[in-house]
Order: structure tokens, then sequence, then C-alpha cells
């Protein structure tokens, strides 16, 4: 009897622990059930690029019309802007220009893009084409977006709201047991439609529309909707195909006091252009620069070397950045050159004759050194600073824009700063000769 007892004490205790084990586990099984299910999904919600529709000002939304060149480049900007980002799923209306926009931003990713009528921007009816001031204008309104457009065949607010949410939450259903971040590219008043239903407060619709190719970014977890950035261009800018080439003239040195030929021949940076070189670095230094560059000249190393102090960068020098070759006469005195030739400046000469180059050989070099440069650094938007020569900067600047500088001003000050931007292929000459860098820098020293 006792025998007996104990076994069923025994076969009652390992039932008790197999039971509370299973029901254990299967609240375990459950709470990862419920986790699994709530990973949460950030929607990245872009405009499309511009339109020819666009920049004819006319109402366009379920009518197309096709991207311009501005409208690809910056879409392709886009696309870089968010390389970083890992989509999960991507999503865009069923009219052209958004699934171009989409196809753009996706291009070498393996992710399938899905189309869905109910992301289309609102239907205005019968006005679908019409300029939009004639539409503002016959209306007595400063915005054509917030007008009901259902009396002309067309949609009002809340359709657009209603019908993109419901796409929203498909999307979520979709979506949420993976979660991550969802590409979704739409039209302006569509994405703001669903972000004022979402939260009234998001946006301030007296600033006008969203920016093509902008990203408003909206977060779904527990269920809820959070609207979190709208109409963000920091994507499309920080991945903008363009360099910022900052060439700066050396500080002024011992052959510059002197006035000697200072070509491939070198002269230490005098008291003066030591202390200028310091003040230039003071007026550039909320300047980020991403790359730095020099001629392999002394004067132009110790110049780039006094800007770049605090930089926790690496200096590239480049023989084809050096001053224009004088050949024979290297250290001459300019006055000398001028009255030998009979010439108001020295800087247009030809001295091959005297071994040394002429102007298009050292804009050949110059560029060719210039596009190195491009070539190692392109592919997102960057800064970078060239510490050169007078004539070797303005050489290059004038091949690249003729009318960019008046010669007869004379040659670059030291440590002036000459800006030239590259984007997608094209220069552009901005300032030259600026001096305001080095202002500033003197104040800053006060």
């Amino acid at each position: 009897m006792h025998k007996s007892l104990s076994k069923l004490f025994t076969v009652m205790m390992a039932f008790f622990v197999l039971s509370s084990f299973s029901v254990g586990s299967v609240g375990a099984s459950a709470n990862n059930t419920a986790k699994k299910e709530d990973q949460g999904i950030t929607f990245y919600l872009v405009r499309h690029g511009e339109t020819l529709f666009n920049v004819q000002e006319r109402m366009q939304g379920f009518s197309d019309s096709p991207l311009t060149e501005k409208g690809i480049e910056v879409a392709e900007n886009l696309g870089r802007g968010l390389k970083n980002i890992p989509f999960v799923a991507a999503y865009s209306s069923t009219s052209e220009r958004a699934s171009d926009t989409a196809d753009i931003v996706l291009e070498g990713r393996n992710l399938k893009l899905i189309k869905d009528k109910r992301l289309r921007e609102i239907n205005f009816g019968d006005l679908e084409g019409a300029y939009q001031a004639d539409v503002m204008k016959h209306n007595n309104v400063a915005s054509f977006q917030k007008l009901d457009y259902t009396s002309v065949n067309g949609e009002n607010m809340q359709g657009v709201f209603e019908r993109a949410k419901a796409s929203l939450d498909q999307i979520v259903e979709a979506n949420k047991t993976k979660g991550g971040n969802v590409l979704l590219v739409s039209h302006g008043i569509t994405i703001l439609d669903l972000v004022m239903g979402l939260d009234p407060k998001a946006w301030d619709l007296s600033k006008g529309g969203l920016p093509n190719s902008s990203v408003t970014k909206i977060q779904w977890k527990d269920g809820k909707y959070t609207v979190q950035k709208v109409g963000d261009q920091s994507y499309a800018e920080n991945g903008q195909n363009k360099l910022t080439f900052y060439f700066v003239r050396h500080g002024e040195t011992l052959f510059n006091v002197q006035h000697r030929m200072q070509g491939l021949s070198d002269a230490p940076l005098t008291e003066e252009g030591i202390k200028v070189a310091e003040d230039l670095a003071r007026g550039l230094h909320d300047i980020p620069f991403s790359a730095a560059y020099s001629s392999s000249s002394g004067r132009a190393i110790d110049t780039a070397d006094t800007i770049l102090e605090g930089r926790n960068m690496f200096l590239k020098t480049d023989k084809r950045l050096r001053e224009m070759n004088f050949g024979d006469l290297e250290g001459a005195y300019q006055a000398d050159i001028m009255k030998h030739n009979n010439v108001a400046s020295f800087q247009k000469l030809d001295y091959t004759s005297v071994n040394g180059e002429n102007m298009a050989q050292v804009f050949a070099r110059t560029k060719a050194a210039v596009d190195q440069i491009i070539a190692d650094n392109q592919g997102s938007k960057k800064n970078i600073i060239v510490v050169s020569h007078g004539i070797t900067i303005l050489d290059l600047v004038m091949g690249l824009d003729p009318k960019a500088w008046d010669l007869s001003k004379g040659g670059l000050p030291n440590s002036s700063v000459t800006i030239v931007e590259w984007e997608n292929g094209k220069f552009t000459v901005g300032k030259v000769g600026d001096t305001s860098y080095l202002e500033k820098g003197k104040a800053l020293s006060h």
C-alpha cells in the first residue's frame, strides 16, 4: 500500500512538472509570436521627382507627365542618399512619374516594386492639366491643394486620405511580421493628406506643398502611426554627386615679396605669409573637408598644413598642381621679364622657348589632376580643399569659364579662395580670388 501511494505520488509530481513546463512553453511561444508580429515599420514616403507639369505649374493628379532631366538627376541623388537604408519592401502609385522615381531610387537593389492605385495623387477631375494659377484665381484661394474637386468629377481631401490610409494599412499587414523600412513613392497632396490625417500638427500648410523627391517618415508600431519627419530633403542633398573645390593660393613667400619669377622653383613662406595662412585656417574652420590636396611645392604644402592643423586629414600632393614652369627664367625679376617682352603682365607669356610651359600646357595638367580628384571622390556631396598657385588656379578657372576673371585685375591674392563646383560632369566657377574667409579669420583672431 505504501509503495502504491509512493508510486502514485511520483507520477503526479512528474505530471505536474511536465504540465508546468508545457504551460511555460506555450506562454513563451505566445510571447515570441507577439514580438514577431510587432516588429515596427518605418515608412519612407517619397514624393516623385520633378515632372514637365510641375515645371509648367499645371494640375497633375490622375493625369501624368514625364520626369524632367532635373527630376531624374535629383531622383538619382535621392537613391544615393538612401543607399544605406535597407528596405524590406517597396511600393509606388501606378502613375509613371512615381514608378519611374521608385525605379531610379531602387537601382541596384534586388527588390520588387509593388504598384497600388490607391497611392495616386488627388483626382482633379475635369481640371486635370489646367494651369494652377487659373484654378486659384477662379476660386479666389492662395492654394489649389485644399479645394474640393468632387463637383468637377474629382476628389476631396477626405476621399484621398481614406484610400491612401487603406493602402498603408494593407502594407502594414503584409510586412509587420518582419518589420523594417518600407519605401513608398507617391505624390505631394496624397502624402500631405495622409500626414495631416494622422497628425494635423505635423505640417504647416502655409509652407506650401512638399518638395519633389523629399522624404516623409511615418512609423507604425503597436498599432499606432507616428509622423516623424515631413518633406525632408537631406537624403537627396546628401546624395548629390557634387564636389565643391576650395582652391587656395599659397601664402606669401620670399620670392613674392621680391617680385621674382616663382614657378617650379620654391621659396619659404614669409612671417606674414604664415600669419595670413593661420587667419585663413580660422576662416575655413567651419567648412567640413572630405579630402585635401596640394601641389608638391613646399610653399603650397606649408600653407595646406597650416590650414589643416587640428583636422585629422591626410594631405595628398600632386606635381600636376604646381605653378607654371618659367624655365630658364625661374628666379628672375618679374619687372625685367615684362620690360624685355614689352608686356604689362608676365602671367600670359609663353615660356616654352626657354624650356618652360605655356598656358595650354598648364591647363591640361591641372585639369587632369582635378579629373583624377573627381574620380577618387565622386558619388556624394563633398568639400575638397586644393592648395595650389596663382597662375595655375587662374589658368584652370579661365579654361573652364573664360569670363570668370578679368585678367586686367592682375593675379590672385595670396591665401585667397576660388570656388569651383562639379556636379554630374559639369563645372561651375563660383567666386574667384575670394578673401572673405581670410577676413573672417582675422576678425576671429582678435
